[in-house]
């Protein structure tokens, strides 16, 4: 077993002046954290959670000028900032109330009242959100281990906990008070992220495992590595350690004789951790995204947030991976079909996965995008999407519209290529010989395979889902029958072509491709932006390539304009006609 505690105990720093030493009264160590966890403390230095007097200042003056300390911990209005932003307040200079606190930290006019000026003040003594206020670490440490623990500034006392979620969801959540706009951890808890994790794995292990040891099977599919990679944290006399991912998979899930069987279930449910929000916020510094790593037991920063849902979402973590949503966005997974993206300028997994409105009062922002929900129920009833924050004349309904369209395609089709390759598979059992065929069956599996992994049903990249199943089709069809009609390639962006030949005399084609179905307005004018002509009105139009042919027979020599509109897109270009 390694130990960690110098790695998983929150943060600390000497302050200069009396900076708890008034702790002694709430039985706390007066140790100086920093002499054994440097590294956490550096972290912690540049986290917000060491700089929160002044985010309160700044809001105590826009939204509470004119009122008393006591208005906003205890008002009909009230917002109790202290509780949150640095419950250890109320144990400065002997102890004092929130309401004490708020006065003595934050500058009053005359009468004791907030102004639009009111600023930081005592800050050497404010204790920001410390190691203690999340960690109740005895008079004997390190003889006694500190636990998990949220200093409660209401009762000057401690709430334990056993999960870090429980211990976040304090105040980024409802836990502490049911009426916070701070609602991530409320909205972590709607998503998979919170929940199913266990019961999901346990049937994976029964339907597939049967016979292996845990550490076999996290060997080949480590499942703690995503579904719970900070199971591997435990809490012993010593304090926190990392025990293995194998041990991990025994602790949490039913084995007979060392071993996995039909009857595996899930154990220990109460503690099983899910993805909780440590696993992919370090504590110490819950800003910068990162990935706890349940093979070395300690936090990988990531690059973008991209790169941290790839780990488990795509193959960042695990090459060998069947979750490739992350890669299958950018248009990798298929073989002999043209890469290609659908949704222009590459919409990042959190565009569209954590989207906030900014509005307050909205869920879509409460939530902080931790529901990972592409459609948020608002509290007025109403749905928003985060499909609008690019596409601002579509509606959340249409928005909707589109998914369920395009996910039902990806379905028909889906099921027509399962079948053509099963088929397909029974013919080829019989000829095995046959190279060709076999090459074919093998890209018509890899391509559905990998539109399946995608694990979006179609919808994120839906062109490159659509390719590789029509390929799948085709090659799947051409092994039974001998014949191969490849469909044709989907366009990757709306694109307007140069008229051919040109200058013309008096036809000409003018080709256009859309990468998906649309409304397609083509029309001719001339210098001057007048219509001389309409060649496609409003039509909708399938993705493809197309070409029109324009005749300027009744027009005279000079310079046209040739414009495309569709929603969303419009190109013009020039042609010249000579006669």
């Amino acid at each position: 077993m390694k130990s960690i505690i110098p790695k998983l105990i929150l943060p600390a720093i000497i302050f200069s002046l009396l900076t708890f030493l008034s702790v002694n009264s709430f039985a706390q160590s007066t140790l100086n954290c920093k002499q054994c966890h440097l590294t956490e403390n550096t972290k912690w230095l540049s986290s917000r959670h060491a700089n929160t007097q002044t985010d309160v200042a700044g809001e105590l003056a826009v939204n509470w000028a004119g009122q008393s300390p006591d208005s906003v911990i205890n008002g009909s209005q009230a917002e109790d900032c202290v509780a949150c932003h640095s419950p250890l307040a109320v144990t400065v200079n002997g102890g004092m109330t929130e309401t004490q606190a708020m006065g003595y930290f934050f500058t009053t006019d005359a009468n004791g009242k907030y102004t639009s000026g009111t600023d930081t003040t005592h800050s050497s003594q404010w204790p920001n959100v410390y190691c203690t206020t999340c960690h109740n670490v005895p008079p004997n440490h390190p003889s006694t281990m500190p636990v998990l623990s949220a200093f409660n500034s209401q009762t000057a006392k401690y709430d334990t906990t056993q999960k870090a979620s429980v211990l976040c969801g304090q105040c980024h959540g409802s836990l502490h008070f049911a009426g916070t706009d701070h609602r991530t951890y409320d909205a972590w808890l709607m998503s998979r992220h919170s929940h199913r994790g266990q019961s999901d794995v346990a049937g994976e292990l029964a339907a597939n495992d049967t016979g292996m040891t845990p550490l076999q099977i996290v060997s080949q599919e480590d499942c703690i590595g995503c579904h719970a990679p900070t199971s591997v944290v435990v809490q012993t006399s010593s304090g926190p350690s990392v025990i293995s991912e194998a041990q991990a998979l025994s602790n949490f899930f039913t084995t007979s004789g060392g071993m996995i069987t039909a009857s595996t279930v899930p154990q220990d449910t109460a503690n099983f951790p899910n993805v909780a929000c440590n696993a992919c916020h370090d504590p110490h510094n819950p800003g910068t995204p990162s990935y706890f790593n349940s093979s070395t037991g300690q936090y990988q920063v990531m690059n973008s947030p991209d790169s941290l849902c790839g780990q488990c979402h795509g193959n960042l973590r695990f090459a060998g991976t069947d979750h490739i949503s992350y890669n299958f966005l950018r248009g990798e997974g298929g073989t002999g079909v043209q890469s290609q993206v659908t949704m222009q300028g590459q919409p990042t997994c959190i565009d569209c996965h954590m989207y906030k409105s900014n509005i307050d009062g909205t869920n879509s922002k409460m939530y902080g995008g931790h529901s990972w929900s592409v459609f948020i129920k608002e509290p007025d009833g109403t749905t928003t999407a985060s499909c609008t924050t690019c596409h601002s004349t579509m509606a959340a309904d249409s928005a909707m519209a589109v998914v369920t369209s395009w996910k039902n395609q990806f379905a028909q089709l889906d099921s027509t290529a399962e079948a053509k390759i099963a088929l397909a598979d029974t013919f080829v059992a019989k000829h095995s010989s046959d190279s060709l065929k076999n090459a074919y069956l093998a890209e018509a599996i890899q391509n559905t395979t990998a539109s399946e992994n995608d694990e979006s049903g179609g919808f994120h990249n839906h062109n490159y889902s659509v390719a590789l199943l029509n390929d799948a089709i085709a090659k799947a069809t051409f092994i039974v029958t001998g014949i191969l009609q490849k469909p044709p390639e989907v366009p990757l962006h709306f694109s307007l072509l140069q008229n051919y030949p040109n200058p013309f005399n008096p036809t000409t084609e003018i080709e256009f491709q859309i990468p998906k179905n649309a409304v397609v307005t083509l029309k001719v004018y001339d210098i001057l932006g007048s219509v001389v002509s309409t060649l496609i009105d409003n039509q909708k139009m399938n993705a493809g390539e197309h070409k029109v042919v324009f005749n300027g027979d009744n027009l005279s020599s000079g310079v046209y304009l040739y414009r495309l509109a569709t929603p969303g897109f419009t190109q013009t270009k020039k042609m010249i006609l000579i006669k």
